[in-house]
């Protein structure tokens, strides 16, 4: 039987070859994979073999197996359909060089299913990422590198080839940002290099590359030839009324696996409220202040799941209150901006004053103070260079002065 899709300006032609059994199945769920051409289509160029057609062949075994033009699949399920049909950009108009990078054929199509069936189900896109992140970290080792072509298993292995390659894209697309990547895999798609040939992943990467402006490198030789995730370990401590302290370790899963740079999630939350920050995770024990605008009672890791990741641990750390009252000034010399942390304070508020070496009020600021803590970040990107004061005084009377620099 046949359909038509429209594409652009193109009306183009959907031909299905079933089993007379088979044949009412086949024709409810055809529409869904129409969906899907014009969904690829807009996202990803124009579909490859557009002076053709698009066609479903039935077959006895079970899945699907792509061809150009041509697919061949032994039931019409919604998700298989759409990544048969990725193919047909990644795979059949872009294949890869060598079974080394399979991973450009099936994590591809196992990413675009995913896209076509987030857009159709967004209820279940946090389940779904989540249960795949669990299946590629239940093990620990594995690169989407395939590092044995020797062996058929190896190479179409699910949680490698396909899973793992399906979110290397996942955090792509977290990195660089909806917008720079689907331009990026579009010009990918296109690459005279490439288009209607054979890529390697270094093909992707130039075009990821030249369209981002980032360097990529310690990306995919982390993600890419690299084995193994990390495991989070993030230590909060609630600051005054509204900023946070955070520290961020990460333990690798795999021997001699290096720092996996990333930018990472936390989603702080309490009864009433909710903020997410990002933070660009580049060593261990590393140190962020962030205004948040209310107190926590739980931070969660990732919380939409774009990263590969297991076992993480957010724990909150409360602020040390024994002992004399302290204030910390930091950084010193002051840069663009600094910080004042009171500590150990049984006062209600402090009064934070700004001078120059001439005197005069540079900046003035009152601050809370609760559970013995307050915190505020102070902007100096428009001080001249010199000699500042900056005097603290409490409800309470009580008085600090610090000398800072620029």
């Amino acid at each position: 039987f046949n359909n038509t899709v429209q594409l652009g300006a193109v009306s183009l032609p959907m031909q299905t070859y079933c089993y007379p059994e088979s044949l009412a199945s086949f024709q409810a769920n055809t529409p869904l994979v129409l969906n899907a051409l014009q969904l690829f289509h807009n996202l990803f160029g124009e579909y490859p073999f557009i002076k053709e057609k698009y066609g479903h062949e039935q077959f006895g075994w079970g899945g699907g197996m792509e061809h150009k033009t041509a697919t061949f699949i032994v039931s019409p399920g919604e998700s298989l359909m759409a990544h048969e049909l990725a193919h047909q950009w990644f795979g059949d108009k872009i294949t890869c060089a060598s079974w080394v990078d399979i991973w450009l054929n099936e994590g591809f199509a196992t990413h675009l299913a995913s896209i076509y069936m987030e857009a159709k189900y967004p209820a279940s896109t946090i389940t779904t990422r989540k249960n795949e992140i669990a299946y590629i970290t239940s093990q620990p080792g594995g690169s989407v590198k395939v590092n044995d072509t020797t062996s058929v298993g190896r190479i179409f292995d699910g949680r490698l080839s396909y899973t793992k390659g399906s979110h290397l894209l996942y955090m792509l697309r977290w990195i660089l940002g909806d917008s720079v990547f689907f331009q990026a895999v579009r010009q990918y798609a296109k690459d005279p290099k490439v288009s209607y040939g054979f890529a390697t992943t270094n093909d992707l990467k130039r075009n990821l590359e030249q369209v981002s402006g980032k360097d990529l490198t310690g990306f995919f030789k982390d993600w890419y030839e690299g084995h193994g995730f990390p495991a989070y370990t993030v230590e909060w401590t609630p600051l005054g009324s509204s900023y946070v302290k955070i520290k961020i370790n990460q333990s690798a899963s795999y021997p001699n696996t290096g720092f996996f740079e990333l930018p990472v999630a936390l989603n702080f939350k309490n009864a009433t409220q909710q903020k997410t920050i990002v933070l660009d995770n580049t060593s261990n024990g590393e140190i962020f202040f962030r205004n948040i605008g209310f107190i926590p009672d739980t931070v969660l890791i990732d919380p939409e799941y774009w990263l590969i990741t297991r076992n993480n641990v957010s724990r909150k750390v409360p602020d040390a209150t024994n002992g004399q009252n302290i204030v910390q000034v930091f950084p010193n010399p002051i840069q663009s901006q600094f910080y004042v942390y009171l500590r150990n304070f049984s006062s209600a508020n402090a009064t934070i004053i700004l001078y120059n070496v001439a005197g005069q009020q540079i900046h003035s600021a009152k601050i809370p103070i609760l559970n013995g803590s307050g915190f505020t970040e102070i902007t100096a990107q428009y001080l001249a260079p010199g000699e500042y004061i900056i005097n603290v005084v409490t409800d309470s009377g009580l008085k600090f002065v610090k000398k800072l620099l620029k």
